[in-house]
């Protein structure tokens, strides 16, 4: 057994237990030292297999001699942390035991981090030598202890400022992770993920950070400060808190190969993991604390380390925005607060011609939390004036009535379009230029123009699908001549009878299209009873059942309706057995399942209770519900997607943009109420790594 200690700051080793016990008997060593006998945990040198407390601790009489080789005198540990490791295999070593914890909220980039063509250097942690090698290098290396003192890591009166506070005020964009309560909620999930060659230590770090150095009982924060350059990634860097630093140090140390940090002004300072003059973090050591900073600029990494490392919180970013200062106390897994000005500075200068000063002194905040049951995701945004303010403040009780409360998919919308409008023309038409104007008659609109042409709709539109039908077999046969002889009204009744169709008006009577072996249709007459391709063709495709709703200015669609090439596309769909009425300032287009709503003014069973409310307090919503889907005749194979698709309930996405702080959310249901989402996700996600081909996974 080859073992390492670490005492005062300094690494020995390896040695025997016999060698261990000679040392511990001599005071060299003591119980309480920290020790690595298996290439992965440090532990007490009481807890090491063979190492027994001796009969009695010796008097110092004599010190291991210390080495004699000449221009040598680091161990043979100290030759395994200054090996060169190649820029790839560091950063994913570095990442895959450190940083790995601070972002394995980020599912995606945790396995991203961890796959490459450099694993299979991750599970070396210790390289134990030959047995000559290890001869020589205890006694090359033995520890003269009473000489040794644990360097002062310096002093500084900004020790105790919070990491929150270290924030600068010109940061863009923070991110919070709760790391702990990711682990609590998916450890087993996320370490089934990982893929294989890591070194030991990840996995022991999933299972406790601690054993790290690692304090993941306050979230981990990143903070990214745009560059004025758009081409350069963001300055900033990744911090978190450590209940260890000798540990933290020595993990660090071992398994990145990372020579002994520089002294600063109160925080120990790594070299770059990729060379002074890459673009890579570098790590700073403090008190309690860690931070890995990065710049696209190698000259303005140290000096942003500096500037968080020695911050005193007079320029900190809390004190000087009350939106973020708000954000820090909120509790989810992540969040993520975005500041107006500096990121619309930075998109400015990337987009050519494109004013966004009126976004200017907004911010924002994206959260995501999984609960039992469900994934919620919200975003807050603070416009900075009434300007970017469109929403109605909920749908009204009378397009309500046409929301069906068994809608497979809803999709809704209450907006003040005149003032979208406005705004699109003053913003966002100025850069085409001459080719949109809204005030200028069109022939295909009748002579109306395109703003007479918005103002025929006053907000407020939803559309619900209830049911998709396929196609029977037996009624794919045709026109006259064809199996299919008996031509169905899908209204019900003699198809000849306008008494049974609800379209059935003079005007209507006469099919404006040419038959079979009308001029301009196939050449030589129709083709072969029972084989026309357009009846075959519509015979073929899905039937959805759906009804649509739109609130108008009637008068002024009567109008719009009357435009040639919108009657036209009108009565296409009246052909189609579908209905278009217009009824109580609603223009109403239903298929044959919801006629009646077209006439009665209500769908049978419109929503009620909480499916109400989602309508009533948003003017944005999408819903759609998984398990009728899969109750559904679709052409779908079995296994594969439609069984993950099981484990979904709905999907529901709604937003509120009728003052000036708006908001959206997201939530994704599970049909398994009482297992934590993250852990369903996880799951999934491992189940679309067997299904995708391995060379197009992460």
């Amino acid at each position: 057994m080859n073992i390492y200690v670490h005492k005062n700051g300094q690494q020995y080793g390896p040695y025997t237990t016999d060698q261990l016990r000679e040392y511990i008997t001599q005071g060299s060593f003591t119980f309480e030292d920290q020790a690595c006998h298996d290439g992965q945990n440090w532990i007490p040198l009481s807890q090491v297999p063979g190492v027994s407390q001796p009969a009695a601790a010796q008097p110092v009489t004599q010190q291991p001699q210390q080495a004699h080789t000449t221009g040598n005198s680091q161990s043979k540990f100290d030759q395994v942390q200054s090996t060169p490791v190649n820029g790839g295999s560091k950063k994913l070593i570095i990442w895959g035991s450190v940083g790995t914890v601070a972002l394995i909220a980020i599912i995606v980039g945790i396995i991203f981090l961890f796959s490459g063509d450099d694993e299979e250097n991750g599970d070396q942690v210790v390289n134990n030598g030959t047995d000559s090698e290890q001869a020589e290098a205890s006694s090359s290396q033995e520890p003269d202890v009473t000489q040794k003192e644990e360097k002062n890591s310096g002093s500084s009166n900004n020790n105790n400022i919070p990491l929150i506070e270290r924030i600068p005020s010109d940061a863009g964009a923070v991110i919070l992770i709760r790391v702990n309560d990711l682990l609590q909620k998916g450890r087993d999930d996320i370490a089934a993920l990982l893929p294989p060659g890591l070194p030991p230590m990840v996995a022991k770090a999933l299972e406790k950070p601690a054993s790290l150095g690692l304090d993941v009982s306050e979230p981990i924060q990143i903070h990214l400060i745009p560059n004025e350059n758009p081409n350069l990634a963001p300055t900033g860097g990744l911090a978190g808190k450590l209940s260890d630093k000798e540990k933290f140090m020595n993990t660090i140390e071992l398994l990145a190969g990372l020579d002994k940090p520089t002294e600063k002004d109160g925080y120990h300072l790594y070299q770059a993991l990729g060379g002074a003059d890459g673009a890579e973090p570098q790590i700073a050591v403090g008190t309690d604390f860690f931070y890995a900073g990065g710049s696209d600029i190698p000259s303005q990494r140290e000096p942003s380390i500096e500037k968080f490392m020695t911050a005193d919180g007079s320029n900190a970013l809390i004190k000087s925005q009350d939106t973020f200062a708000s954000f820090s106390k909120e509790i989810n897994d992540i969040g993520i607060w975005f500041g107006g000005d500096s990121i619309l500075d930075n998109f400015e200068a990337n987009l050519e011609d494109v004013n966004l000063d009126t976004l200017k002194g907004g911010s924002g905040t994206l959260t995501l939390n999984f609960e039992d049951g469900e994934l919620v995701a919200q975003i807050k945004v603070d416009a900075p004036s009434n300007d970017m303010v469109y929403g109605k403040d909920g749908f009204s009780d009378g397009i309500l009535k046409f929301a069906p409360s068994d809608a497979v998919l809803a999709l809704g919308f209450a907006f003040d379009l005149l003032k979208f409008v406005d705004y699109a023309e003053k913003e966002l038409l100025s850069e085409f230029g001459e080719d949109i104007k809204l005030d200028e008659a069109m022939p295909e609109l009748g002579g109306l123009t395109i703003r007479d042409a918005i103002s025929s709709f006053t907000g407020e539109f939803l559309a619900s699908i209830t049911d998709v039908k396929m196609p029977d077999p037996a009624s794919m046969g045709g026109f006259q001549g064809g199996p299919g002889v008996a031509e169905e009204n899908p209204f019900g009744g003699d198809a000849s009878s306008a008494e049974d169709n609800p379209f059935g008006d003079d005007d209507m009577e006469d099919s404006p299209f040419p038959g079979p072996g009308a001029p301009g249709d196939f050449p030589g007459g129709a083709p072969p009873g029972g084989m026309d391709p357009g009846a075959m063709m519509m015979a073929a495709m899905p039937k959805p059942e759906f009804i649509v709703a739109a609130s108008i200015d009637t008068e002024k669609w009567l109008k719009l309706k009357a435009a040639p090439p919108l009657a036209m596309g009108l009565g296409l769909a009246m052909m189609q057995g579908y209905s278009i009425t217009e009824k109580d300032d609603f223009l109403l287009i239903a298929s044959k399942d919801h006629l009646d709503a077209t006439q009665s003014g209500s769908v049978k069973t419109p929503v009620s209770g909480s499916g109400k409310e989602i309508f009533e307090k948003n003017d944005f919503v999408f819903k759609i519900n998984v398990a009728p889907i899969l109750k559904m005749d679709l052409p779908i194979p079995p296994g594969g997607p439609m069984e993950m698709l099981k484990d979904f309930s709905h999907l529901e996405m709604a937003s509120s943009s009728s003052k000036t702080s708006g908001s959206g959310t997201m939530k994704l249901a599970f049909t398994d109420k009482n297992r934590n989402s993250l852990s369903q996700i996880l799951k999934l996600i491992k189940a679309v790594q067997t299904i995708v081909p391995e060379e197009m996974n992460f």
